[in-house]
């Protein structure tokens, strides 16, 4: 079974470390089954984080570690993961632990996955995820979270040389927290920082349902990487860095896993 609203493919990720001793929400992975491989996609400087401890993700057993292979796009010498205009990573999961993490998430089918060029004519995304300031933790020690949209118009190409952006690898939205509306009432609505939403989805909407609310329409086009709040722009990757990666891991035998 597959996600039809691609909320369902929104998985949080949680990082548990020993000094100090404690589960902190760390970003947003997509839920993703690509040749009927299950993956999870997300930021690089999200499973950067193993190097300070462990990556966890909700499933049936409660938060468990993440099981399969990583890859992801090297650095270039002396360059630092804050400089990764591309930042991309993904787990190809072990297909033991992709149905455990079906307890509570459901992967977003291929077919909901597009490779775009988003310059060539401006289109409305979602940049969806899970902020780290709605993560709590319950009186009985259980974990919790929201999901939510910051939605956006995709920026022109002056931007991207603004930036020193891809046209063809980036994607780059307007997102301004002052002016957010509720797009179901288009009445002001103050939102959460983005920080935790790395890693997670851009959602691009058809021409002329650009305000719509129906999830079953858009389609995954990229992932969310960093958020310049001053300039008000959400930046992200299409997933032709993503895909490649991926075939490169699979030449590989991703390391063994099944």
């Amino acid at each position: 079974m597959f996600a039809l609203d691609p909320y369902d493919a929104l998985v949080p990720v949680y990082l548990e470390t020993d000094i100090p001793r404690r589960i902190a929400q760390t970003g947003t992975a997509v839920f993703v089954e690509v040749h009927g491989e299950p993956f999870l996609f997300t930021a690089a400087h999200v499973t950067d984080d193993r190097e300070r401890g462990e990556l966890l993700v909700p499933t049936n057993r409660g938060l468990s570690p993440i099981e399969g292979y990583v890859g992801y796009v090297d650095l270039l010498p002396e360059t630092r993961r804050s400089e990764d205009d591309v930042d991309i990573a993904y787990y190809r999961l072990s297909s033991e632990f992709a149905r455990h993490l079906c307890h509570h998430f459901l992967p977003l089918a291929q077919q909901r996955c597009e490779l775009i060029s988003p310059t060539l004519e401006p289109m409305a995304c979602s940049a969806s995820g899970y902020p780290a300031s709605k993560s709590r933790k319950t009186a009985d020690g259980a974990y919790t979270s929201e999901v939510f949209s910051f939605r956006g118009v995709s920026a022109a190409p002056d931007a991207y040389e603004k930036w020193n952006l891809s046209t063809d690898i980036n994607i780059v939205l307007h997102f301004n927290k002052k002016s957010a509306v509720d797009p179901a009432t288009l009445k002001s609505f103050p939102t959460p920082s983005l920080r935790g939403i790395s890693g997670g989805g851009i959602f691009a909407w058809p021409k002329g349902q650009e305000i719509s609310d129906d999830w079953s329409l858009p389609k995954l086009v990229g992932l969310v990487h960093s958020f310049k709040e001053k300039e008000g722009l959400i930046i992200g990757t299409t997933l032709l860095p993503i895909l490649s990666a991926i075939q490169l891991g699979r030449m590989k035998g991703y390391g063994g896993v099944r």
